[in-house]
């Protein structure tokens, strides 16, 4: 990165464009693939659990929650995709991070990158107005499934959603995309992770999570997610 940034502000679309590049800083113009990335947010303090009752907590530093991940097809060394920072993000202003991950079609030439300069925070005054909720498809294993079918005991939880704005999974309070097995709300399955965007689209996105060994029987899962304006599922 030789050029400023604008901030990434809460609710501001930002477009993201770069290229591939050898160890000498020459584009690499006859790279085809897939690019994934991963926005950051801002380091925050933790502290041990001191779980053994002994040893005194310590605090430690760790990057803040993902913004967001998505990919982008990389064309001739090119790639570029675009987003909207959720609501969600915590509000003062401080670096966060930028990371990339990129396969070469069909070779063994994977390559990776990141930016820590850039700022995250604030608040993007002149976004345009979002009230609509996401869609959301769910399914069990594949998308033959449907509700009261029969799985196997570990199956794979899947979830299609599609939103103007994007789908959140910045870990805001009362905002993760959660799934809740048999009416057990004390512990549910937090999916933030699990959710990746369709390819050069951030409206589109796959959410798939292993489930492991469920007992025989009837069994229910219900499902919420909201997106960048936390705007939930309806």
């Amino acid at each position: 990165v030789n050029q400023s940034i604008p901030d990434f502000k809460s609710l501001a679309k930002m477009k993201i464009t770069g290229e591939i590049t050898d160890e000498n800083n020459l584009p690499l113009t006859n790279y085809n693939g897939i690019l994934s990335t991963v926005l950051f947010d801002k380091k925050i303090t933790k502290s041990t659990l001191n779980n053994d009752g002994y040893s005194p907590s310590i605090n430690f530093t760790t990057l803040g929650g993902a913004i967001f991940r998505g990919n982008a097809s990389v064309t001739n060394g090119q790639f570029e995709y675009s987003f909207i920072v959720p609501k969600d993000i915590r509000i003062p202003l401080d670096n966060g991070k930028l990371s990339f991950y990129a396969q070469k079609s069909e070779l063994l030439e994977d390559v990776a990158g990141y930016d820590t300069t850039i700022k995250v925070g604030g608040v993007n005054e002149n976004a345009v107005a979002d009230n609509n909720s996401p869609k959301v498809k769910l399914y069990m294993n594949d998308e033959t499934f449907v509700s009261g079918g029969i799985t196997n005991d570990s199956p794979i939880f899947i979830a299609y959603m599609e939103d103007e704005s994007g789908i959140n999974t910045a870990s805001g309070i009362g905002h993760d995309i959660i799934a809740i097995l048999d009416g057990d709300v004390d512990n549910p399955f937090i999916l933030n992770d699990y959710y990746q965007t369709n390819l050069n689209d951030f409206t589109k996105g796959t959410l798939r999570f292993p489930l492991r060994n469920l007992a025989v029987g009837l069994h229910t899962i219900t499902f919420k997610a909201w997106d960048v304006y936390n705007n939930p599922i309806s």
